[in-house]
C-alpha cells in the first residue's frame, strides 16, 4: 500500500503506516523545519512545498508512484 502524506508535519503518520508496512510516496509540507526534519527521517520521498499546487500529474510522475498499488492519502491538521 502506497501513501500520500498531506500536511505532513513532522511525519507521524507515515511513521505509523511504515510499522503497518505502507511507503510513502509523496510528502506536502509548508513548514521549512518540518521539511528538514522529515528529509532527515524520510530520505528520497519527494516533499511539496503547497497544497495548492500539488495535483495528480505530480504525484504520478514521482518515481516512487507505483499505479497498481492501493492508495490511501492521509493529511494533519494545522
Amino acid at each position: 500500500m502506497q501513501m500520500i502524506d498531506l500536511f505532513s508535519g513532522i511525519g507521524g503518520f507515515s511513521l505509523a503506516g511504515h510499522a503497518l508496512g505502507w511507503r510513502t510516496i509523496q510528502f506536502c509540507e509548508i513548514n521549512p523545519f518540518s521539511q528538514n526534519v522529515l528529509k532527515r527521517n524520510f530520505p528520497n520521498i519527494p516533499i511539496h512545498d503547497d497544497i495548492k499546487t500539488l495535483d495528480y500529474d505530480k504525484i504520478t510522475k514521482s518515481p516512487r508512484w507505483n499505479p497498481s498499488d492501493t492508495t490511501i492519502v492521509v493529511g494533519g491538521f494545522p
